[in-house]
C-alpha cells in the first residue's frame, strides 16, 4: 500500500508538468500520407494483401518487410495498460467512474496518461475507449463505458478521451460498435432494433468521436444486430460508419468476431484479429478470384492499415520503449476518483437534522466489507486492472484520521478466505484445534480411500500455484497436485460465531460444490459455467439461520473439480476459496461515531462474458439493514461498474457511489469522507428502486442473468434464447422513467455536494434558432454554502409538441463549473439544430420540426428551474454526414490543447 502524502496536491498543479511534446504526438494528415500508402499498396503482391489484413502472432496491424513496416502491438483495457498478465502503470477508476465527472478535462487527463503509459510500455494501440450504453443495470461491462445512459454524454466523452489517447502518439479504437450493451449470449445474440433508436441512442457516441477525434480504428461488436454480426454489417459498416461519417481509419473484428469471411469483408470489417481465423489465404483466393471480394474491396482495407501506420509515424520506426513515469498516471486516476465518486444520501443520523457527512478528523470509525480491505477491485476480463500501489479504504480512512487507532476494522464480518476462521471436527469450546479435516480424491466422486488426508489451515486453494493462501500459510499437497487433473475433495470442521444472527456462508471455486452448515444444504451449484467463451467462477452465497455466539456449528464443503473450462486469468481463478462472516451486526457498532459499509462487486460478480444481478452480492444489502439498526450513523460506500439495487437506502445516514474508483480510491474516498475534497460526482445513470422499473426490465427478461442467491437464470449457451428485442425504442434510462412518470431512486444527473447552489437569469443569445446557427443558453451560477465546489449544470431540450412519439426532455449540454464560497459566475451552454432534432427513418436525416422548445437548466434530470424558449420558424433537415453531435463551441472543447502532450 501506499501513503497519502500529507500536503495534497491540486490538480492545477498537477496539470502543469505536461512536457516535452512527443515527436510523433499529432497523426499526420492529407496527401503526403496519402501519396506514401499508395506507393506502398501499388508495391504488394496479392499474398501482401491478405497478410495486411489479419493478424495473429500477437500484434494488431501486421508486419510487411517488403515495405519495412514492423507491425504494431496493442494493449487492452480502460482500467490500465495490460502488458502480460499484470498492469504496467496506474490502476485508474472505471470508465463508468470517468463519466461520472462530467469533465472534459478528467476525460482528456485520462487518455493522455493511459495514452503516455501505452507508449512508455512500448505498444503503438490502446483498445480504448468503451462507447456502449448503460441499457440494463445487467451488463456485466457497464464499467468500461463512458456513456453513462446519455448518448450526449458520451458524444462529449468519446473523442476527449480519444483526442488525449492519440496526442501521444497512440492509436485508439472506439468499441465495441454497436449494440453490445449486453454481455449474456453475447456471440449469438441477436439484437433488434430499429433505425431511428440506433441513431439517437446507440450511435452518437461512435459519431461524435468519429467527427471530432477522428480515431485510428474502430472495433465492431460479437453480436448481431437486426440479423447480422457487428463485423458483417455492410449498412452499419460501410454504410453509416465509413460512408455517411466519412470514418477514414480501420475496422477490426472483436477477438475472433468474424463468421463469414466473404460477409465481413463485403462488409467493411478490415482487420481479422486476433487469430486470423476467417481471412485466410485459401478463403481469400476464392472470394478474390470468383469477385465476391472485388479488387478495390480488398484494396481499400489495406489501404486504410496502411494509413493508421504512416499516419503516425510508424513506418519510420517505432517509438522505443522507456522506463515507467508514473506522476501521470498516478495524478489521473486520483484526479478522476476526486471528481468521479458521488454522494447520493447525506442526512442526520446520532445528530438529528446535521449530515453525517463529512466526519470529523478524529471520528472513531467502524469499516466493514472486504472491499474496503483489499487492493482495489477491477472487473472481470479485459478490464481487469490489478494495481501495483494502492491505498485501501481502511488505509485512506486511518492516514488522514488523527489516529489511527480510532479506525476499526470488524473482522468478524468479513468474508475473506484467507483469513476465515475454522476448527477441526469434533472439537469442544474447551478444546478447540484450529483448521478444517481436508480429504484428496483422486476420481471426481468422492469415493474410496481419500488419496491424502490432512489438516488445512483455510480454503483458499490457487491450483496454478499449488498454494493454500490462508492465514495458517501456504503450502502444497505432498502426494497429490490439483492442477494434473480432475479430482474431488472434502472439507469438514466447526464455525464459532462470535455474533449472534443470521450468517452467510460463501464458496468460489472452478467446478461443482455443495456446503452444509449445521446439517443443511446451504449452497448447491452444480459446476455449469454461466458464459460460454471467458468464464468466470464466480461466488456463491448461501444464508443461514440464527447463529449463536460462541456456539458450535459444524461445516461440510464437497467439491468436484471435472474440467478445465474456467478462465483462471484477468480476475478469474483455478482453484476453490470458502469464507463465512456474520450478517448480523455487533452491538459494539453503536459506540462508534460512524460506520462506513463497503459493498458491492469485484471480478468475482461483475465482468466480461457474463450480465450480473441488480441485487448486490453475499446478502449484503440485509447486513447493511443490521448495521443501520445499531449505528443510525451508516455511511454506505457502493463499488461496481454501477449502481445496484438499495433497498436500505432509506435506513442509513449517508450513502455513495464509487464505482471501480482506481488506485487511489481509498485516499479519494476518505478526502470526500472527511470533507478535504468537495464531492463533485454526479450520476451518469439513473438508480431504479427495483430491477424491474428500469425501461428496458421488459426487453431484458431472464437472458443468463446471474443471481446472487447461487443460482443462474437460462444457460448462457440457451439455444431458445438468442434475441433480444430493444422494445424501449429511444426511450431508455431516464426517458424511459420520465414517460412512465416512475420517480427513480436517484435520478439521472444527480449529486449531492457540501455546499449549495443557485441558477438564476437564463437569457438565450436569440429567441429564434435559424439554419446553421448556434444559440448560446447564459444563465447564473451561485454557490451560496460556505465551502467551494464544482457544479454540474445541465441543459436538456424539450419540444412543446411533437410530430413524433419523443422524450420528455433529453440533456443537450452541460457544464462543470468551479465556484469559490458566496462566488456567482456566468455560464454558458450551446445548442444548435442538432441539439433539437430526432432522426427520421424515412427520410434518411435529422429532423427538426418547425415549433416551440423548452430550454431547461439545472443540476439534475429532475431539478430544472430555469426555463426560456426556443423557436424554430421552419422545419430543418440535417444530413447525417454534414451535421455533428456537438456544438461547434464542444467541438473544440474537446481537442487536447497544443503542447499538452507528453
Amino acid at each position: 500500500m501506499t501513503a497519502i502524502p500529507r500536503a495534497l496536491p491540486s490538480l492545477a498543479i498537477l496539470c502543469q508538468a505536461l512536457l516535452p511534446v512527443f515527436a510523433n504526438a499529432a497523426p499526420l494528415q492529407g496527401l503526403e500520407v496519402e501519396a506514401r500508402v499508395g506507393a506502398m499498396l501499388d508495391n504488394m503482391t496479392l499474398q501482401q494483401k491478405f497478410e495486411f489484413i489479419r493478424v495473429n502472432d500477437g500484434r494488431m496491424l501486421p508486419q510487411l518487410p517488403s515495405q519495412g513496416l514492423p507491425g504494431t502491438v496493442a494493449y487492452d483495457s480502460s482500467m490500465g495498460v495490460h502488458v502480460g498478465l499484470g498492469t504496467f502503470g496506474a490502476q485508474y477508476p472505471s470508465q463508468s467512474a470517468l463519466a461520472a465527472t462530467w469533465s472534459i478535462n478528467r476525460a482528456q487527463q485520462f487518455g493522455l496518461a493511459i495514452g503516455y503509459e501505452t507508449r512508455q510500455a512500448g505498444a503503438q494501440q490502446m483498445l480504448s475507449p468503451g462507447l456502449n450504453m448503460y441499457r440494463t443495470p445487467y451488463n456485466g461491462r457497464n464499467a468500461e463505458y463512458l456513456s453513462g445512459e446519455d448518448p450526449f454524454l458520451g458524444a462529449v466523452l468519446g473523442p476527449a478521451v480519444v483526442n488525449g489517447i492519440q496526442a501521444q502518439g497512440i492509436q485508439a479504437a472506439a468499441k465495441h460498435y454497436i449494440a453490445n450493451d449486453q454481455e449474456a449470449n453475447r456471440h449469438l445474440l441477436d439484437v433488434t432494433v430499429d433505425e431511428r433508436t440506433l441513431r439517437e441512442i446507440y450511435m452518437p457516441g461512435f459519431e461524435s468521436t468519429v467527427k471530432n477525434s477522428d480515431p485510428a480504428s474502430v472495433m465492431c461488436a460479437f453480436n448481431k444486430i437486426n440479423g447480422e454480426y457487428g463485423c458483417e454489417s455492410h449498412h452499419l459498416i460501410t454504410g453509416v460508419l465509413k460512408g455517411e461519417w466519412g470514418f477514414r481509419g480501420f475496422v477490426m473484428s472483436d477477438f475472433n468476431s468474424i463468421h463469414h469471411a466473404q460477409k465481413a469483408a463485403w462488409a467493411g470489417t478490415d482487420l481479422d484479429m486476433p487469430s486470423a481465423l476467417a481471412y485466410t489465404d485459401a478463403v481469400m483466393y476464392d472470394l478474390v478470384y470468383s469477385n465476391q471480394v472485388p479488387m478495390n474491396v480488398l484494396d481499400d482495407k489495406v489501404r486504410r492499415n496502411l494509413r493508421a501506420m504512416v499516419s503516425y509515424g510508424f513506418d519510420k520506426g517505432l517509438p522505443t520503449p522507456t522506463a515507467l513515469d508514473t506522476a501521470h498516471g498516478d495524478a489521473a486516476s486520483l484526479a478522476v476518483a476526486r471528481e468521479g465518486i458521488v454522494l447520493l444520501k447525506n442526512e442526520g443520523g446520532k445528530n438529528g437534522s446535521q449530515p453525517v457527512l463529512p466526519l470529523p478528523a478524529n471520528a472513531r470509525i467502524a469499516v466493514i466489507g472486504d472491499l474496503a480491505r483489499q487492493a482495489p477491485a477491477s472487473p472481470f476480463g479485459t478490464a481487469w486492472a490489478p494495481p501495483n500501489r494502492y491505498i485501501t479504504e481502511v488505509s485512506g480512512l486511518q492516514q488522514l484520521n488523527v489516529d489511527t487507532a480510532n479506525v476499526s476494522f470488524i473482522s468478524s464480518m468479513s468474508l475473506d478466505p484467507a483469513t476465515a476462521v475454522w476448527y477441526q471436527p469434533g472439537s469442544t469450546p474447551a478444546a478447540l484445534q484450529p483448521g478444517l479435516k481436508a480429504e484428496y480424491f483422486a476420481n471426481t466422486e468422492l469415493s474410496g480411500t481419500a488419496a491424502v488426508t490432512r489438516v488445512e489451515p483455510g480454503v483458499a486453494w490457487d491450483f496454478i500455484r499449488g498454494t493454500n493462501t490462508t492465514a495458517g500459510g501456504a503450502t502444497a499437497i505432498a502426494g497429490f497436485n490439483p492442477a494434473a487433473g480432475a479430482f474431488s475433495a472434502r472439507f469438514t470442521g466447526t464455525v464459532r460465531p462470535t455474533v449472534t444472527g443470521e450468517h452467510v456462508f460463501k464458496v468460489r471455486a472452478d467446478g461443482a460444490f455443495r456446503l452444509w452448515v449445521n446439517g443443511e444444504l446451504a449452497i448447491d451449484f452444480d459446476g455449469t459455467p454461466v458464459a460460454g467463451d471467458v468464464v468466470n467462477a464466480m461466488s456463491v452465497s448461501g444464508k443461514t439461520g440464527r447463529l449463536k455466539a460462541g456456539a458450535l456449528y459444524s461445516v461440510k464443503l464437497e467439491y468436484r473439480r471435472t474440467t478445465g473450462a474456467y478462465f483462471p486469468v484477468l480476475g478469474g481463478i483455478n482453484g476453490i476459496q470458502m469464507s463465512w462472516a456474520s450478517l448480523a451486526a455487533p452491538d459494539s457498532l453503536a459506540g462508534y461515531d460512524a460506520v462506513v459499509v463497503a459493498v458491492g462487486k469485484n471480478a468475482e460478480y461483475e465482468g466480461e462474458g457474463s450480465d450480473v444481478a441488480f441485487d448486490l452480492p453475499e446478502y449484503q444489502s440485509d447486513m447493511i439493514a443490521n448495521v443501520a439498526k445499531v449505528n443510525a450513523n451508516t455511511v454506505v460506500v457502493v463499488h461496481g461498474g454501477g449502481p445496484s439495487a438499495m433497498p436500505w437506502s432509506n435506513k442509513v445516514a449517508a450513502a455513495l457511489l464509487a464505482w471501480y474508483p482506481g488506485q487511489f480510491g481509498g485516499q479519494a474516498l476518505a478526502e470526500i469522507l472527511y470533507g478535504n475534497i468537495n464531492p463533485s460526482g454526479r450520476l451518469p445513470v439513473t438508480i431504479g428502486r427495483t430491477a424491474a422499473s428500469y425501461p428496458t426490465a421488459a426487453g431484458y427478461g431472464t437472458i443468463a442473468q446471474y443471481q446472487p442467491s447461487g443460482t443462474f437464470a437460462d444457460a448462457a449457451t440457451n439455444p431458445s434464447r438468442k434475441t433480444l428485442s430493444y422494445s424501449e425504442g429511444v426511450f431508455m434510462g431516464y426517458r424511459g422513467f420520465d414517460k412512465a412518470g416512475t420517480a427513480p431512486l436517484y435520478p439521472f444527473g444527480s449529486g449531492l455536494s457540501y455546499t449549495t447552489y443557485t441558477y438564476g437569469d437564463l437569457k438565450l443569445s436569440s429567441s429564434k434558432l435559424a439554419a446553421g446557427a448556434t444559440v448560446e443558453a447564459t444563465f447564473t451560477l451561485t454557490n451560496t454554502g460556505t465551502r467551494a465546489g464544482y457544479e454540474v449544470a445541465q441543459l436538456y431540450v424539450r419540444p412543446a409538441a411533437a410530430a413524433v412519439s419523443r422524450p420528455k426532455q433529453e440533456l443537450k449540454g452541460f457544464a462543470k463549473v468551479f465556484l469559490k464560497a458566496g462566488e456567482s459566475k456566468t455560464v454558458t451552454i450551446p445548442v444548435d439544430a442538432r441539439s433539437l432534432a430526432y432522426y427520421a427513418a424515412g427520410a434518411g436525416a435529422w429532423q427538426v420540426d418547425a415549433g416551440s422548445y423548452a430550454i431547461r437548466v439545472g443540476s439534475s434530470s429532475a431539478t430544472l428551474p430555469l426555463e426560456a424558449k426556443l423557436t424554430v420558424a421552419g422545419a430543418m433537415q440535417l444530413s447525417t454526414g454534414s451535421s455533428n453531435p456537438l456544438p461547434a463551441p464542444l467541438r473544440e472543447a474537446v481537442k487536447v490543447p497544443a503542447g499538452r502532450a507528453y
